[in-house]
């Protein structure tokens, strides 16, 4: 398949100069020519490691049933999608830098979770030489016990260049589109220091590439490293628009500290991990659902404050929000929807 790219040029400050570079936005087709991306020769096992089978023979949508039935924990399938740009070679400490800082944290936080999770991960820029690259392909496909092998890769790299934040998202999201399966739930998890770049408006393609990836039940958690005050605004506009808004005023999950960036990634494995759960029934048209713990209906979530809200609704997706969560993974058996379907004249 052709392409026609169109080249832009575009400034940035990158490590202490200015540049003039040019920038290729990616029409991005994620299909079996897996290369690139950060991958060694140990890459192919770890794509293909751990794929259930049928997990791409094809998505059939959640059918409308009338009853009440248990709610099953959906099995997480996670890209992590890493900012490597020349900012994160910045200390955070005195004796550590956020990148890092940021690879110590993965290697206390995502181990526990190799056999639980289906993990991926796409670290941008990919390239050391060409600005404003990212791989058509992602190097490293979600898979269980993929841990290993993504720690590695990370631990090789180091900081360069800018930060093509909308091309990493758009890579990463067209892999999770391709894995869409009835026992999965899908998330990116967005790990940056810095205002995206390489694009003529940076921050409205990053916030347009969320809200897509999210309409298309795939929601973006967003961590802000060793942010300051001047980028608090676009990590909060990203928090809200990946619709995995952390509780309270601030919608994302800020790191000041090496110990802050390990907390903020084990709240944001935890949530993936546990707060999601399935149903096999979906309401049709004008039908209706009411979702229960221990005998008390839900409300649905509004913009963090608690409940429930659909992540995919086709697929039977939902994901709780807020201190339920902690109490309905304790106790999953108390968690049940009850489902009306719509009654239309033959």
């Amino acid at each position: 398949m052709r392409w026609l790219l169109l080249l832009l040029p575009v400034v940035w400050f990158a490590c202490g100069r200015t540049e003039v570079v040019t920038f290729e936005p990616l029409p991005v087709v994620v299909d079996a020519g897996r290369d690139a991306g950060f991958r060694d020769a140990g890459v192919d096992a770890g794509i293909d490691a751990g794929v259930d089978a049928g997990l791409d023979a094809g998505f059939v949508p959640k059918p409308c049933i009338d009853g009440t039935f248990s709610l099953s924990p959906a099995e997480p399938v996670v890209m992590m999608v890493l900012d490597r740009s020349c900012s994160m070679d910045a200390l955070i400490s005195p004796t550590q830098t956020r990148w890092e800082a940021l690879v110590a944290s993965l290697q206390a936080t995502l181990p526990q979770v190799d056999q639980r999770m289906q993990l991926g991960g796409l670290a941008f820029p990919s390239s050391n030489t060409d600005a404003c690259i990212v791989p058509s392909v992602a190097g490293i496909w979600p898979a269980r016990g993929n841990v290993p092998l993504l720690l590695s890769n990370l631990g090789a790299l180091t900081p360069s260049g800018p930060t093509p934040t909308q091309s990493a998202l758009n890579v990463a999201s067209q892999v999770l589109r391709g894995r869409r399966a009835g026992n999965s739930a899908r998330a990116l998890v967005l790990a940056t220091d810095g205002e995206p770049t390489c694009t003529s408006s940076p921050l409205d393609d990053v916030l347009l590439e969320l809200r897509r990836a999210a309409t298309d039940g795939i929601p973006t958690y967003v961590i802000g490293i060793a942010d300051d005050a001047t980028l608090r605004p676009s990590l909060q506009a990203m928090a809200v628009a990946g619709s995995r808004p952390r509780p309270g005023a601030q919608a994302f999950y800020s790191a000041q500290s090496p110990a802050e960036l390990q907390l903020a990634f084990r709240t944001v494995r935890d949530q993936v991990g546990a707060c999601s759960f399935l149903t096999s029934s979906v309401p049709d048209g004008d039908g209706g659902i009411r979702v229960t713990f221990e005998g008390t209906e839900l409300p649905v979530d509004v913009n963090g404050s608690g409940g429930w809200r659909w992540t995919d609704r086709e697929n039977g997706e939902l994901a709780l929000v807020g201190a339920v969560c902690s109490r309905a993974v304790a106790q999953p058996s108390s968690l049940v929807v009850t489902v009306s379907c719509s009654r239309r004249a033959p």
